[in-house]
């Protein structure tokens, strides 16, 4: 399938007629398509960004294609089902309505509003970009943004290997990859969601074989190059959810033999092949048995462990967004999505950011009772599981690198059981 299969004249004609426009509206609802495209593979790459606020250039392409739909009368806000869809936007109320009502009472309540347009915008305007596509645009962009990903992981592997790049933009100082994501754990972690849009692919038979493989080798040795426990574990959910829900006489000897190869890596000689970055924060803490080795470990659990202390005085209203970093003993925000928004914007804002990623599980639901609908179920299962477990080592998660993996497969399972049942 091409782009071209996506974008032909005859197709967007007859979405014309739907919305009883004329035939004259192609060029437009072409473009809106184009600039959607052009969104998802560039939202991961926030190396192009303003350099005065949080605004990308997948960011000017969302507004592109969202500008052109409401042009276009393709706004369609039932994305993942109703109820699924009215659980999202209740999840997202909670979590904007706790952050709002904590920030009006903090010292910095402009900063509030900053971070609850973000959130606004990355879960609810990226949402409604989805709606009015059909499930071949929607596999196109599945695509799209695997290959974004693998360009990604190229280019890091190029920097770190051919030029041997240290502390710049791309390469921390301690080698560790964060590419054009610029972030070492969100770059590992936007690696293992597309991972599982990537096995998601070929269990739909979408994808040449070989060709994925190339990409899931490059993609996880660009992993392995972050250096990241957080992206390494999400990772290692979403695969054994994929292997243990696909597990069948065949396989279940391949499947043995690979999860017993991971660990003997570690104590045999080709560990040596490995990143040096992966060896020192990752295999350390395998040998010593010390979780402490692991990264940053124990910063962060003294972090974890100062915010777990004020959810008592913060179950209703919380210091206010972004205000973490000032109130903590040692100037930085916690690195826990569930209790940075527990702290910042209450009980109910941490309850609203759980409830909205979960009720991505409707689409599943709806595609296992559907005839070859399981995959999608698998995989929507893997993205949520390895989503809220990678939280448990991020901050605020606004950046429009995160609702799209999240999004992708339950959409995708959405459109395909709409095909279906037509």
């Amino acid at each position: 399938m091409s782009l071209n299969d996506v974008t032909s004249a005859d197709k967007i004609d007859e979405r014309a007629r739907g919305h009883g426009q004329p035939a004259v509206a192609t060029f437009s609802q072409s473009l809106e398509l184009y600039a959607f495209f052009a969104a998802i593979f560039l939202c991961s790459m926030n190396y192009f960004r303003s350099d005065y606020i949080y605004f990308t250039l997948a960011d000017l392409s969302f507004l592109l294609c969202f500008s052109l739909a409401v042009a276009n009368a393709n706004i369609v806000v039932n994305v993942i089902g109703k109820l699924s869809t009215a659980a999202w936007c209740f999840g997202l109320a909670l979590l904007l309505l706790g952050l709002i009502a904590s920030s009006i009472v903090s010292p910095g309540p402009e900063r509030g509003l900053v971070v609850v347009l973000q959130y606004f915008y990355a879960y609810f305007i990226v949402l409604l970009l989805f709606g009015g596509r059909s499930y071949d645009e929607l596999l196109a962009a599945a695509k799209i943004y695997v290959s974004s990903i693998f360009i990604i992981c190229i280019h890091g592997i190029f920097l770190i290997h051919v030029i041997g790049e240290t502390n710049t933009q791309f390469v921390t100082g301690s080698g560790r990859f964060n590419g054009l994501m610029e972030r070492e754990n969100a770059c590992a972690a936007v690696i293992a969601l597309a991972i599982q849009v990537l096995l998601l692919l070929v269990s739909l038979r979408k994808l040449n074989r070989f060709l994925a493989l190339c990409a899931f080798v490059v993609m996880t040795y660009g992993l392995l190059l972050t250096g990241s426990n957080t992206g390494l574990i999400g990772c290692g959910i979403g695969i054994a959810i994929f292997l243990l829900f696909n597990l069948t006489w065949r396989t279940v000897v391949p499947a043995a033999a690979l999860c017993l190869c991971i660990p003997l890596v570690a104590i045999t000689p080709l560990r040596d092949y490995l990143p040096d970055v992966f060896q020192k924060r990752v295999l350390t803490a395998v040998d010593t048995g010390d979780i402490s080795q692991a990264g940053t470990f124990g910063r962060r659990f003294e972090l974890i462990q100062e915010a777990a202390g004020q959810t008592g005085s913060t179950l209703l209203l919380g210091i206010g967004a972004d205000q973490y970093r000032v109130s903590s003993a040692v100037q930085k925000p916690v690195h826990n999505i569930y209790l940075l928004l527990w702290t910042e914007g209450g009980f109910i804002a941490a309850l609203g950011f759980a409830v909205m990623v979960i009720s991505l599980l409707g689409p599943a639901l709806a595609a296992s009772r559907i005839k070859n609908g399981i995959p999608f179920a698998i995989c929507i299962f893997a993205t949520v599981a390895a989503f809220l477990a990678m939280g448990n080592a991020m901050t605020h998660m606004y950046g429009r690198f995160w609702p799209v993996p999240l999004l992708i497969p339950a959409v995708l399972g959405q459109a395909f059981v709409k095909r279906s049942q037509a």
